[in-house]
């Protein structure tokens, strides 16, 4: 039985211009400054590591809290990506958000003292809506959390002071930038726009993407800085899957930047040794270099540390600029070998809806982040579309072009019961989907008690929906009042929302999160072109969830 849970929605924000400010670009270390006094052997032999590792090919990876950018060091980091030194860039989520603001306002911010008190605490609306909005965008498309900001950062002209912006840089120069995540921890968990499904979807891909990193390490350098748990915690695991999976990863250096000192750092660790539960000792210099490698501990301030490292790498390498080892990726680049190869078979055949790919391929994204974490795909149409949304609803609630079986578990259950052998046998695993309008009794009533009519979709949404959900509108005109109303109440009640629609779109297109335009004008010729649409999306989901 569900629990209680606060209505975000309800949240009030306040606009950035309310909160103090930490750094301003202004005040943020230039790379080119001398750095201070900073004597340490480790160091030194840490850039000898890094130098190498980059001239022999292999990879830099770069991961730190978010207290590296809040101290103004953005610009420092920035001159290693362009050198070629530093291969791939991950944070946390706080991470992320200083450098948004940095890169839209030129400044960092943080909450006043009374803000605890009086609930303003965290309520940044650019910062909350901004970030919130661009992962539930870049999600749609396959992106992950950090891709995602570097987009926005770079097309949105909003970011006048993108050059300071990590992000912005690792989008440009195509560095993988991850966003490590936990939910409940940022600002941008206490916004309206939350979506904690697409939140949760993007940091997962970014872990994904930072494992692959982390199976190429090898001769690599990983560096650590003041990040005690994320950072850590995320690198072993990443070390751990790519080893699973078979890749050979033993010598290589890792090294931890904190300002917690440990003596002898490399001495065995005991229960009843001091640091036995400092994490980043365990997780980063000690464990993954059992193998061979080598792994260190400084300590000192992160603008001490950070701008000693940056002049010691360029005494080695002069002006040289390394090759960043990454090709230009291809919008398909994430999908497993046979979704894609079902795709490209179908635009093969038809290859006059080449047009609708990429939001094609938006839609199925979003409606597997839906499908894969308990969300309902909703769907409404009128007349021939209505017919259509029923169409659509057959094909994933039951089998459609390959076998479905039950979970083991579920079978068995089902053959306990009485007589269940004949279910058992019988049902199959469906995907959920509720086609809107369906219900008469319902839409009787709000066609009686209502003062506005062509309001039964979106009153029946309102009432079903949940957070997770998606909605699916077709119209082939695109201007079905009745869709656009319930299109209207997704976007109010945060459901993501895909529209089938003709070439123009309507007036309801524009308001779609996806909007899926087929190149045909009036009713059958739109029709005519949904259905081998919507098919493929069927397939795709059938492949998705019930693989062979």
């Amino acid at each position: 039985m569900p629990y209680r849970t606060v209505d975000l929605r309800a949240i009030h924000t306040y606009h950035l211009g309310t909160r103090r400010n930490l750094v301003k670009a202004a005040d943020m270390l230039d790379p080119d400054t001398s750095p201070p006094p900073f004597v340490s052997d480790d160091l030194a032999e840490v850039a000898e590591h890094v130098v190498r590792a980059r001239r022999n090919g292999r990879p830099v990876i770069w991961m730190m809290g978010a207290h590296v950018i809040k101290c103004g060091l953005s610009r420092l980091v920035i001159d290693l990506m362009e050198r070629g030194i530093i291969t791939h860039v991950a944070t946390n989520g706080a991470g992320s958000i200083h450098d948004v603001e940095l890169a839209l306002i030129g400044e960092t911010s943080e909450d006043v003292p009374t803000s605890i008190e009086d609930g303003s605490f965290g309520m940044a609306e650019e910062t909350g809506r901004l970030i919130n909005e661009a992962v539930q965008d870049g999600a749609r498309q396959g992106l992950g959390y950090g891709e995602a900001l570097g987009r926005l950062i770079t097309e949105d002209a909003r970011f006048r002071f993108r050059a300071i912006s990590i992000a912005h840089t690792a989008y440009r120069l195509r560095i993988p930038f991850t966003i490590h995540k936990t939910i409940g921890t940022d600002i941008i968990d206490q916004h309206p726009a939350a979506n904690f499904g697409a939140l949760g979807w993007a940091s997962g891909q970014d872990f994904k993407i930072f494992a692959a990193s982390v199976a190429d390490l090898e001769g690599g350098v990983f560096l650590n800085f003041g990040s005690a748990v994320t950072g850590p915690e995320v690198f072993l695991k990443a070390l751990s899957i790519a080893r699973n999976l078979g890749h050979h990863i033993a010598i290589f250096t890792t090294a931890n930047f904190d300002l917690i000192a440990l003596g002898d750092y490399r001495a065995p660790v005991g229960k009843d040794h001091p640091h036995y539960y400092y994490r980043p000792r365990k997780n980063v210099v000690n464990r993954p270099v059992s193998l061979g490698g080598r792994g260190f501990h400084i300590c000192g301030d992160h603008a001490v540390t950070i701008p000693n490292l940056l002049h010691l790498i360029r005494q080695q390498i002069g002006d040289r600029r390394f090759t960043l080892p990454y090709a230009d990726a291809t919008a398909d680049a994430d999908l497993r070998p046979d979704i894609a190869g079902y795709i490209e078979g179908f635009f093969s055949a038809r290859p006059d809806l080449q047009p609708v790919r990429p939001d094609l391929l938006c839609a199925y994204r979003t409606l597997v982040q839906s499908l894969e974490y308990g969300g309902t795909v909703f769907l409404c149409g009128n007349g021939g579309s209505f017919a259509d949304a029923l169409h659509i609803s057959g094909e994933l609630l039951k089998s459609y072009e390959r076998p479905r079986p039950l979970p083991e578990h579920l079978a068995r259950h089902l053959a306990d019961q009485p007589g269940g052998e004949r279910l058992a046998a019988n049902l199959q695993s469906g995907l959920r989907a509720i086609v809107l309008g369906a219900n008469a009794a319902l839409a009787s009533a709000v066609q009686n008690d209502f003062a506005a009519d062509r309001l039964g979709y979106a009153q029946e949404l309102l009432a079903l929906a949940r957070p997770g959900d998606v909605l699916i509108g077709l119209s082939t005109s695109g201007n079905a009042e009745n869709v656009l109303q319930a299109v209207l109440t997704a976007r109010a009640i945060g459901l993501p929302t895909i529209v089938l629609t003709g070439q123009d779109g309507g007036r309801i297109a524009p308001l779609a999160d996806i909007a899926v335009r087929v190149p045909a004008q009036g009713a059958r010729s739109v029709q005519e072109l949904h259905q081998p649409i919507y098919h493929l999306l069927c397939g795709l989901l059938e492949r998705h969830f019930f693989p062979e």
